[in-house]
């Protein structure tokens, strides 16, 4: 089968190292080159040195997905299917072209987490199972009719970063199975239930902020989905202090939260400190203070003096 790819982040890595292996990839479709790092030097997506690490072209990335000669371009590739992952917003001139279609794999159990950040709003909402959808693309956001669906745990402290790299392997393996079927014409559709559909918005760097008025279990599931971007923290002594790792203490840790206000430093120890939130507190175990590295609550408290009773 010919298959052009459409994707720019590294979640898309297995999949098209699927079709790279098992498939003839006419052309990769990629974002453009843009600024990265602290020095803002223009640099290519992850998708686009992936595949130029493989001697691979040809590379498409356009700025305008609506552009006539970008879809002359596409058409001569010849593909007899579409594949996307994590990319932008296709219009049904695009997305039309090949005989097959163009698929998606996206990383929730659709209808639920429809939109760009699945995996951390799935982690943040304190979610025990998710996994991946492969979907047909209509001119919806996530919308489309299902392929496949391949389900998956989340571990009870399970991170992002962490959740990212085992749907992306999930992913090419849904992927596999969909490129079979579509090639044997043995596929089968599901409509979604669109009244069951939920919402996954882009993250901001104003949601990274904690509020220590909220539940601890809420607080700890947002320091785990929110890595690495935005981050998550707080502030001591009037510095911001990254949240970078926490954990729920056992429940003979907890300060009675009617007497002891959200934000207070309840329990300071060599390797943790506990900081009380509106049903109990949760423990600290990494931070990173501002303008340094990330470390551990031993080393942080070396050089910062922490007292029972501050507060956050």
């Amino acid at each position: 089968m010919k298959i052009v790819f459409m994707g720019s982040a590294e979640f898309g890595f297995p999949a098209l190292k699927l079709l790279f292996e098992n498939h003839t990839v006419t052309g990769i479709v990629t974002t453009p080159p843009r600024p990265k790092g602290r020095g803002r030097a223009i640099g290519l997506s992850p998708v686009a040195e992936f595949a130029q690490a493989r001697n691979f072209g040809p590379i498409y990335a356009p700025e305008d997905l609506h552009d006539l000669r970008f879809h002359r371009d596409l058409a001569a590739c010849n593909a007899d299917l579409f594949v996307v992952v994590a990319f932008r917003i296709l219009p049904r001139s695009l997305f039309s072209l090949p005989p097959l279609g163009t698929i998606n794999i996206h990383a929730s159990l659709l209808p639920k987490y429809r939109g760009p950040a699945p995996i951390q709003r799935a982690i943040e909402a304190g979610e025990t199972e998710t996994g991946v959808t492969v979907f047909r693309i209509d001119e919806g956001i996530d919308t489309g009719m299902i392929l496949l669906q391949k389900r998956t745990p989340i571990g009870p402290a399970e991170t992002t970063p962490e959740l990212y790299d085992r749907l992306g392997v999930l992913g090419a393996e849904a992927l596999k199975e969909v490129l079979a079927h579509l090639d044997a014409s043995t596929a089968v559709v599901m409509g979604q239930d669109h009244s069951a559909s939920s919402r996954a918005p882009k993250l901001s760097r104003e949601e990274a902020a904690i509020n220590w008025y909220l539940p601890s279990k809420v607080i700890f599931n947002k320091i785990r989905a929110f890595k690495p971007f935005p981050g998550t923290y707080t502030l001591f002594g009037g510095e911001r202090l990254g949240i970078e790792a926490a954990e729920l203490p056992p429940s003979l840790a907890l300060a009675d939260p009617n007497t002891v206000k959200p934000g207070t430093i309840v329990r300071v120890r060599d390797s943790y400190f506990d900081v009380q939130c509106l049903d109990g507190s949760l423990r600290i175990i990494e931070v990173k203070p501002a303008g340094r590295r990330r470390m551990n609550v031993h080393d942080f408290l070396l050089g910062t003096p922490m007292r029972e009773g501050m507060m956050l």
